[in-house]
C-alpha cells in the first residue's frame, strides 16, 4: 500500500506528495476524486474524461502545495475560497460546450494559485515506493500498521450497512490472522468489526455497551474527497496502491 499526504502539517504517511509525477502514457488519467463513487454532474464529467481529470489532480496538487505554507486566517480563506470555486463549477453545465467551460476553469484557478506572490513552487519530488518501514516511523498509533490492515478495512466498509463513516481504532487477534476494528456508524453508532487479514468473512455488529475496546485514534475518516469538518487537526489523505483514495486520517480529539 503507498500513501499520499495532501495536507503536509500533521505528520504521517510522509510518503509521496499528491500525484508530483505523471502518469505514464498508457495508463488513464485519474481524478482527485473516486470516480467509483461520482454522483454529480461535475464529477462524472470529469471522469469522463482524461484531459478533465488530469487538470483535476494538477489543481488537488497546487492547492495541496499552498496549504503546506498557509496557517491561520491565510490557510481558512483559502479553503473558503477553494470551496466556493468547487460548488461554482456545476454552471458550466449550462454553457453550450460544459466540458471546454470546465477545462478553462480548471486551467484559471491552476493559475491563479501558481501566480500566487507566495506560491512555494512546484519542483516536482520522486514518488517513493511503499515502504512498511517509513510508514511505522512517521505513523501513530495503529496507523502504523495500516498497510497491514487495510485488506481487512475495506471488506469491513462493504459489509456495514450504510458505510461507515470512520475507522476509531484497529488491532490483529489469533497471531495476526484475525483484524479487529472500532467503526462509526453512518448515524454516529459504535460498531466492531472482524475480518480476516486478507479481506474475508468480515462481520460487523454493534458495540456491546459493556465492551471493553482500544481507545480510539487516530482516526480514518472515510471519505473519497475531502475530510469532514469533525476531522481533528490536519487530516491527512491515505491513498491505497491502486491511487484511490481510503480516507483522511486524523487526531482521535481535537
Amino acid at each position: 500500500m503507498r500513501f499520499q499526504t495532501l495536507l503536509h502539517h500533521w505528520a504521517a504517511f510522509v510518503i509521496a506528495g499528491v500525484y508530483l509525477t505523471t502518469s505514464g502514457p498508457t495508463q488513464p488519467a485519474t481524478p482527485s476524486f473516486l470516480c467509483s463513487k461520482a454522483k454529480s454532474w461535475v464529477e462524472r464529467t470529469i471522469c469522463a474524461s482524461d484531459r478533465l481529470s488530469e487538470l483535476d489532480m494538477d489543481l488537488a496538487t497546487e492547492y495541496a502545495r499552498m496549504l503546506k505554507v498557509l496557517t491561520g486566517d491565510a490557510e481558512k480563506a483559502l479553503n473558503t475560497e477553494q470551496r466556493k470555486w468547487w460548488a461554482e463549477r456545476g454552471t458550466c453545465q449550462k454553457q453550450p460546450d460544459p466540458g471546454a467551460c470546465l477545462e478553462q476553469r480548471y486551467q484559471a484557478r491552476i493559475a491563479a494559485l501558481t501566480g500566487r506572490a507566495d506560491y512555494p513552487g512546484d519542483q516536482p519530488r520522486a514518488r517513493e515506493e511503499f515502504s512498511e518501514a517509513l510508514i511505522k516511523e512517521a505513523g501513530k498509533g495503529w496507523s502504523q500498521h495500516a498497510s497491514l490492515y487495510m485488506k481487512a478495512i475495506r471488506a469491513c466498509i462493504a459489509k456495514a450497512k450504510p458505510e461507515p463513516r470512520a475507522v476509531l481504532t484497529a488491532w490483529s487477534e489469533e497471531e495476526g490472522e484475525l483484524i479487529a476494528m472500532r467503526l462509526r456508524g453512518a448515524a454516529g453508532e459504535d460498531l466492531v468489526c472482524v475480518a480476516k487479514k486478507d479481506g474475508t468473512q468480515a462481520n460487523v455488529r454493534p458495540r456491546e455497551v459493556a465492551e471493553t475496546l482500544p481507545d480510539a485514534g487516530p482516526v480514518l475518516w472515510l471519505s473519497a474527497t475531502s475530510a469532514p469538518k469533525e476531522a481533528c487537526g490536519k487530516p491527512v489523505q491515505v491513498i491505497d496502491t491502486d491511487d484511490t483514495p481510503v480516507g483522511w486520517l486524523a487526531e482521535a480529539s481535537c
